[in-house]
């Protein structure tokens, strides 16, 4: 929004004052002013919380004081979410009046145009002319359409000046009292230390699960548990984050630690589907490989029973066994061909060792997807379906082992540097924690 805009005071040949009154500017300063009385009475309501919840209290009337603190807290955080309500309301009053302003300042001056070309007055009336009328008097009136936007525009100020000042009314009016929300965030503040408790206790489990999987090859059920204790850790962030007792920090960690097992789950599906498609390709591979070694090997015989067949003295007789001879030999061939296929599919899929496993998080099943690939490639080299086939196992492979790499970073880092309520003792990096209390901001609160 512009600032000091200068508006015109001579609303002639439209109006005899401005329609649209109003001072944008002057709303936004007060704006200002309520922001900053908003963001002080919740500093007040945080110092009272620390009164509230500390342990330094001491003497007869300690128990008093932090309760009444409690309660004095609670509702200067709910008089500060008031001047936060009515400075947005105020704020879209001057935006939404500073357009009308525009748009009135607009139809203005078109209209002045209008009437210097048609030699009006200021009022809007033409001077007299030989046949004595006057623009305005009689025939059209050159200004009836600016008269009609103008009018237009003044509804819609009244409109919204309207709707604005039912809705600051009812904030004004409304008594302070705790509303759901400051319940549900009195029961996250009592509850804070125990949900902050099993969150850390989760996420650490989490941690270990992931461990334990580089060297063992855990069930499907421990790898489910990992994603429910990950589900587990961000819903008791986010609970701890809208009451204004968490970051929302861990929040975007534990959203891209989700991020990363989908983006896992993508990549294992791309391979097996490389996999799979490389392994039929393979199958016809060796089909065609044995069938053209094994009609190499029996080219001599068809040769020769081919040239009975085409010999102008040949014998039906002979003729009729050359025949039979050459059929042979192609269905031997086709055989072949056949059991190559069969026994190419029956061959297991390559078993990674630990450490190929480890390199990906210990995930067995893409470590042998992804190694049973570069297998067949190997054993099919002259082959083009193979080799095309294969296209893309490498790409899922780096997709998989980056996601693993990415959320194993991102939790060795929030482990490394941050606090943890499981273990007390652990050493911390005092400016990371600051870092992630900067963003501890409740829902509902000014940022």
């Amino acid at each position: 929004m512009s600032r000091h805009r200068r508006r015109p005071r001579d609303w002639h040949p439209l109006a005899a004052s401005d329609p649209v009154p109003g001072d944008p500017d002057a709303i936004l300063d007060e704006v200002a002013h309520m922001r900053q009385v908003a963001l002080m009475l919740r500093g007040e309501a945080r110092d009272l919380r620390v009164i509230g919840q500390g342990d330094g209290l001491k003497g007869r009337y300690a128990d008093a004081l932090r309760h009444g603190a409690d309660g004095l807290e609670v509702h200067l955080r709910e008089t500060a979410e008031r001047y936060e309500r009515v400075h947005g309301h105020l704020t879209s009053w001057a935006h939404a009046l500073e357009d009308l302003q525009t748009e009135a300042d607009r139809i203005l001056r078109n209209a002045r145009t209008v009437a210097e070309v048609n030699g009006l007055d200021e009022n809007g009336h033409g001077h007299e002319s030989g046949g004595g009328n006057e623009h305005g008097s009689g025939g059209d009136d050159p200004l009836q359409g600016h008269r009609a936007s103008l009018a237009k525009v003044v509804a819609q100020h009244e409109e919204r000046a309207a709707h604005y000042a039912a809705l600051i009314r009812h904030e004004i009016d409304d008594k302070i009292k705790d509303s759901p929300w400051e319940w549900f965030k009195d029961a996250v503040d009592d509850w804070s230390g125990a949900i902050s408790l099993a969150v850390d206790a989760m996420s650490y489990a989490a941690t270990v699960i992931a461990l334990v999987a580089i060297a063992t090859t855990p069930a499907g059920w421990v790898a489910g548990l990992a994603i429910w204790l990950s589900v587990g850790v961000l819903s008791g962030h986010l609970l701890l984050a809208a009451a204004g007792d968490g970051s929302w920090a861990d929040i975007a960690m534990d959203v891209f630690g989700l991020l990363t097992m989908r983006i896992g789950t993508v990549a294992l599906n791309r391979l097996r589907g490389v996999r799979e498609a490389t392994k039929l390709a393979a199958q016809l591979a060796a089909e065609e490989e044995a069938a053209a070694n094994s009609a190499r090997a029996t080219r001599t015989l068809r040769d020769r029973a081919s040239a009975v067949v085409n010999r102008r003295g040949a014998t039906r007789a002979e003729r009729s066994r050359a025949r039979h001879a050459r059929n042979i030999a192609r269905a031997a061939n086709q055989r072949v061909g056949r059991e190559a296929a069969e026994s190419e599919a029956a061959v297991p899929m390559a078993q990674a060792s630990r450490w190929e496993a480890a390199s990906v998080g210990g995930d067995v099943e893409e470590a042998n997807h992804f190694k049973d690939v570069k297998r067949l490639r190997a054993a099919y080299p002259r082959s083009p379906e193979v080799q095309r086939a294969s296209n893309g196992a490498e790409r899922a492979h780096r997709m998989f082992k980056g996601a693993w790499i990415a959320a194993s970073a991102s939790d060795g880092t929030d482990k490394l540097l941050g606090s943890s309520d499981v273990i007390p003792q652990k050493p911390a990096f005092g400016p990371y924690g600051d870092l992630k209390n900067r963003c501890s901001k409740e829902v509902g609160s000014a940022w």
